[in-house]
């Protein structure tokens, strides 16, 4: 019997809206130790994925240098402190903070559906460089995510070692 996405998959899945500031999408990540995760409507209907690239592409745009954690951005660490101690420097992280998911969501999101196989899922991640597959109902609605710890776990799980 072949391994569905509904077998594999993590649910339920920590999202966020599209009107989620970053800042708050950066905290959902970094308490997580996510690198990115789904972003929803108020249907919960899979609208985009946010992850900590896009959000480090998006500060080193507007701020003009490269961090390499997004949580610091809105944390007033020394990283950023380095930046620029003035005024202006404070308003543009806090510009930053408050802009939503929504503006940097990738919206063009590979995904599957829950009756996918698990082998079609995993090929997708893997010809798509990418580290999660949401998976989603016949209605578009978030219903799990596939990550790379799911696919190791699967893995481990169903090897046959039969040198023993």
């Amino acid at each position: 019997m072949a391994i569905l996405a509904k077998d594999v998959m993590t649910s339920p899945v920590i999202s966020v809206k599209t009107d989620t500031p970053l800042k708050r999408a950066a905290e959902i990540l970094d308490e997580n130790f996510f690198s990115g995760m789904p972003v929803v409507d108020d249907d919960d209907k899979l609208v985009g994925i946010i992850s900590e690239t896009d959000i480090l592409r998006y500060t080193q745009q507007i701020i003009g240098q490269p961090l390499r954690d997004p949580h610091r951005v809105f944390t007033k660490s020394q990283e950023v402190l380095q930046i620029d101690l003035t005024h202006r420097g404070v308003e543009v992280i806090e510009l930053v903070a408050a802009t939503t998911v929504e503006t940097l969501m990738t919206t063009d999101v590979i995904y599957v559906l829950e009756d996918t196989p698990f082998l079609k899922a995993v090929r997708l991640m893997y010809e798509h460089n990418i580290n999660r597959i949401p998976i989603v109902d016949n209605n578009g609605e978030l219903k799990g995510i596939i990550t790379r710890a799911d696919v190791i776990k699967t893995l481990v799980n169903n090897w046959s070692d039969n040198s023993n």
